[in-house]
This record gives structure tokens, sequence and C-alpha cells, in this order.
């Protein structure tokens, strides 16, 4: 995986703007420079800095290390490759998004672009080590072929088939291996971090989960299912839990081995999805 560490840039920046710079400033001193790597990502983003507290931003974001913070990604790297037992393939991204995105994995055309906002509020490394696992383990599933023939779906599909395209299984098993594995990897942090929750929200899935079971149940079988309409479910990510717990109860009763399970079609798996219940679990 080819890494680019644009880090040094946003403490070059920082260095220099004591206040919020003007849409000029941060244009051509930031967003321009990176575009030749980045394409698009930055344009019409100075609205983004100026709903920040500039100086607790700055004074955050200035005690980033470029150095560590790329050691410790290619450490994250190692424990996910060494994991499944082979190379990831793709570009990773180490950039500040000015607390605007922590991180996200992009696929298109059977490729990986994993961007990490590094800048983020992390509260602490931890979190940031658990997201790094969680998108890297989605270019691992997402890059086997398999995955996708087993639907009839070409494994070099354009990013808008994947979107429109990724059965409702997929996209629940996509995310709940990668919360299952990043637990995994980063272990004996509190649960609620491996599916971007908090302590509260957590326990208010939990206490929700007959209700969640019925919403995703309900969806999986349909051809033409909207796992979209899981992002409306509150608190936000809950059914990341159900897939998070349901790929555990795969782990343990179905297969195993992560070697074997970060292959397989999930179509597979649909059965076993239905009859699984988060309300099960607590």
């Amino acid at each position: 995986m080819k890494i680019h560490n644009h880090l040094p840039l946003l403490i070059e920046c920082l260095t220099r703007w004591e206040a919020c710079p003007s849409e000029k400033v941060f244009n051509q001193e930031y967003a321009e420079p990176l575009k030749a790597s980045t394409k698009h990502f930055f344009d019409d983003y100075h609205e983004v800095l100026t709903d920040l507290d500039w100086n607790a931003y700055r004074n955050h974001a200035l005690k980033l290390d470029p150095v560590f913070e790329e050691e410790q990604f290619r450490k994250n790297l190692d424990l996910v490759e060494n994991l499944f037992g082979f190379k990831l393939d793709g570009e990773a991204f180490l950039l500040g998004t000015f607390l605007y995105m922590d991180g996200f994995a992009r696929f298109d055309r059977g490729e990986h672009q994993v961007f990490l906002g590094v800048d983020e509020s992390h509260h602490d490394r931890s979190y940031l080590d658990i997201l790094t696992t969680h998108e890297l383990t989605h270019v691992a599933r997402e890059s086997r072929p398999e995955v996708w023939t087993g639907f009839g779906l070409d494994p070099k599909m354009k990013r808008a088939d994947f979107l429109e395209s990724q059965p409702v299984i997929e996209h629940l098993m996509g995310e709940g291996f990668s919360c299952a594995i990043s637990e995994i990897l980063i272990p004996a942090q509190s649960p609620w971090k491996y599916v971007y929750q908090t302590e509260e929200s957590l326990k208010n899935v939990y206490e929700r989960a007959l209700e969640i079971d019925r919403r995703i149940h309900r969806e999986i079988p349909k051809p033409d299912g909207d796992y979209g309409s899981f992002y409306g479910i509150r608190p936000t990510f809950a059914h990341y839990v159900w897939a998070w717990q349901w790929v555990k109860h795969l782990l343990k009763n179905v297969e195993s081995d992560p070697r074997k399970l970060v292959s397989i079609c999930s179509k597979g798996l649909m059965d076993d999805a239905l009859k699984f219940s988060l309300k099960s679990v607590n």
C-alpha cells in the first residue's frame, strides 16, 4: 500500500496560520498543493475551517508528529496484513481535515483509497488505531473477488455500482467484520469504541435491540434492500453494533479463522443472519 503523508504540510500551514486563514490563503497554501494527490477532496472546503474554535484546534493539531503518525499507520497495516496473510494494495492518505472527517475507505474499480483525518479529536490514541484497522479491514475484504462474484457482481465495478449494488447482507458483513477485526487487533479497549458509540449510546442500542433486529431482518432478504436506511436508526451506527455482534457470532460458531472468513461471500450467510438476534446478546 502506498502511503501519502500530508501531515508535514498541515503543520507547516498551521505554524503560519495563527488565525483562521482566508479562503484564498487556504486554497493557495493547502488545498492546491494537495490537489495532485487528493484530487477534489478540498474543493469548496474553507467553510469547514470557519466553524472551528480555531485556537483550540490549532493548539491540538500542532502537537501531531507526522513521522510518528506514519510509523503508527505502518504498524497497524502490518497487523492487518499479518492477520490475513496477504499484502494490501491501494493508497492511504494521512491528512489534516480540520475535524470534518476521521476516516473512510473508498472502493472504485477494485482499488482502494483510505483517507484518515489524523487531526481529528480522537480523545486517546486507541481510537485512531481502531479506526485505521477498521478501514484497512474493508480494504482486505472488498479486494477479495469471491466476496462479489458470489453475488454475480464484478470485483472491478465502478464506485457508483458498488454503492448502488452492494447487497444489504454484505454491507452488514463488511461493517461487522471490520469492527470485529479491529477488536481482535486492538484489544482490551472499551467495547463502544469498536462500534463508534459512547458508553451511554451503546447501552441505548442494546435497550432497543428488538426494534433493531426487526428493522435489519426486514431489509436483509429484499433484492433491492436499502442498507442506507440503517443510518436512520438511532443512535447513529446502531446497525454497526448488530453487525459486530453477528460477525463475532460467526467467528465463534461458523468460521473461526479470519483468513477464511475474509473471503467468504455473505450470500451464503443470509439464513444465519436472519436467525441472529441482537436481543439475545444481552
